[in-house]
C-alpha cells in the first residue's frame, strides 16, 4: 500500500513537470511607479495592418479584437481614456515569422516490406507572436512590454476567445497598481 503511494505521489510530479508552460516573456522599467499615471490611449498606427503577406493572421479583424482587448485590461487596472492629454500609450505589434523545418518520407515497398523510397521534404510554417507594450509618452519610452506566441487562423469565435485570453494572461504580468 505505501509504494503504491510512493508510485501514485512520483507519477503526479512526473505529471505536473511536463505541463505544458506558457511561453510568456515581461519586462518593465523597475524604476517607473505605475500608480503616477492616470490616463492612456491606445496607439492608433498599431490598428494598420503590417502582415499583408499573411491575411488571415493579420488583419483589421484581429487588431480590433486585440485593441478592445487591451484597453479593457488599462480600463480594468485603473487607468482612463484621454486622447487629448494622454499619460501613456497602449499598443501592441503581431509578429510573424516563417520557419523551416525537413521532414523524412519513406514509402513502403509492399512486395517486401522494406522502404522503397525516402525524401526529405522541406516544410514551411509560421510562428505569431503577440507584443503587448506600454509607453510613457513625456519620456518617450516603453515602460511594460510583454510577449506570447499565438495562433491567429482560427475560426472568429475561437479567435475571440483566443485573443481575450492571451492579452489578459499578458496583462497578468503587469506591475502592480493600486488605483
Amino acid at each position: 500500500m505505501k509504494s503504491l503511494k510512493i508510485l501514485s505521489l512520483f507519477t503526479f510530479l512526473l505529471l505536473f513537470g511536463c505541463a505544458a508552460t506558457i511561453d510568456i516573456i515581461s519586462e518593465y522599467d523597475e524604476e517607473v511607479d505605475f500608480n503616477y499615471y492616470e490616463t492612456f490611449m491606445l496607439c492608433l498606427d498599431d490598428f494598420q495592418v503590417d502582415n499583408t503577406k499573411y491575411p488571415n493572421l493579420d488583419n483589421t479583424y484581429v487588431r480590433e479584437l486585440i485593441a478592445g482587448e487591451v484597453d479593457k485590461n488599462m480600463t480594468a487596472l485603473g487607468y482612463r481614456t484621454n486622447v487629448f492629454s494622454p499619460q501613456l500609450q497602449a499598443g501592441f505589434k503581431i509578429a510573424i515569422t516563417e520557419e523551416e523545418t525537413f521532414v523524412k518520407n519513406c514509402e513502403l515497398d509492399n512486395e517486401f516490406d522494406y522502404w522503397r523510397t525516402c525524401t526529405i521534404n522541406a516544410v514551411i510554417y509560421t510562428k505569431e507572436t503577440l507584443i503587448l507594450y506600454v509607453s510613457d509618452i513625456e519620456k518617450n519610452q516603453v515602460i511594460w512590454q510583454a510577449t506570447i506566441p499565438c495562433e491567429l487562423d482560427k475560426s472568429k469565435h475561437a479567435l475571440r476567445k483566443h485573443i481575450t485570453t492571451l492579452v489578459d494572461q499578458l496583462f497578468l504580468e503587469f506591475p502592480e497598481v493600486s488605483k
